[in-house]
């Protein structure tokens, strides 16, 4: 359980699970490092796109994400599968992934 929000962590999104096997699951405590280095990876890859919209992402008790805007405003994100849900919350606008002002970003960030 999470100490400040109160919430039961019981379940992992899919892109938190690494499927080595077709019967893998992750138990508390297993492979805590990996996983945490992955979340962590994930975040800076998430933040190159977040940034084009003035958004920021942190990694969270490694259980959540923590999205913040320019204005100082923040949002509790469960996994990445809600990501874009609370994006559009806090910013009140839809993300095109297909946009083309942000497919350059992506290129010239990539040099």
């Amino acid at each position: 359980m999470c100490i400040l929000c109160g919430e039961m962590i019981t379940k992992f999104h899919w892109s938190d699970v690494q499927f080595k096997e077709e019967k893998s699951f992750i138990s508390l405590g297993e492979n805590q490092k990996e996983r945490m280095r992955l979340r962590l990876k994930k975040v800076k890859f998430l933040n190159i796109i977040l940034n084009f919209y003035g958004l920021k992402l942190k990694e969270w008790q490694g259980s959540k994400y923590i999205l913040s805007n320019q204005k100082g405003r923040d949002i509790i994100v469960n996994d990445l599968g809600d990501l874009w849900i609370k994006a559009n919350e806090l910013e009140k606008q839809t993300f095109d992934a297909l946009d083309e002002k942000l497919l350059f970003h992506l290129r010239t960030y990539n040099g």
